[in-house]
């Protein structure tokens, strides 16, 4: 998530800084949208071990009535559903920045 994170702000700051007045507030929405994704991903994995502990289990979210064929399909719509929601977030952010 770091990476993303950077990427995602990158791009924000430089379309921040081509929309002319109010670019600084416009980056500081940019850089609580990355910092939000990488503390957002820290956060989870520190609960997502709490969860492994306390359940002793390797996988303690796999559901259970979805067999191994599922894996690689189960992966790429767990990408594409990142993909959408990371697009979503930068464009709500964008709007929002725009409006300000």
């Amino acid at each position: 998530m770091i990476p993303v994170g950077a990427v995602l702000g990158f791009f924000y700051n430089r379309w921040a800084d081509r929309s002319g007045d109010g670019a600084e507030g416009r980056k500081r929405l940019g850089t609580l949208l990355a910092t939000g994704l990488i503390v957002g991903e820290s956060l989870f994995g520190v609960v997502y071990a709490g969860i492994v502990v306390a359940t002793n289990k390797d996988e303690p979210l796999a559901l259970p009535f979805i067999g191994e064929g599922f894996l690689h399909w189960g992966e790429a719509l767990g990408v594409v559903l990142f993909a959408a929601i990371c697009a979503a977030l930068y464009l709500r952010t964008k709007k929002l920045a725009a409006s300000t």
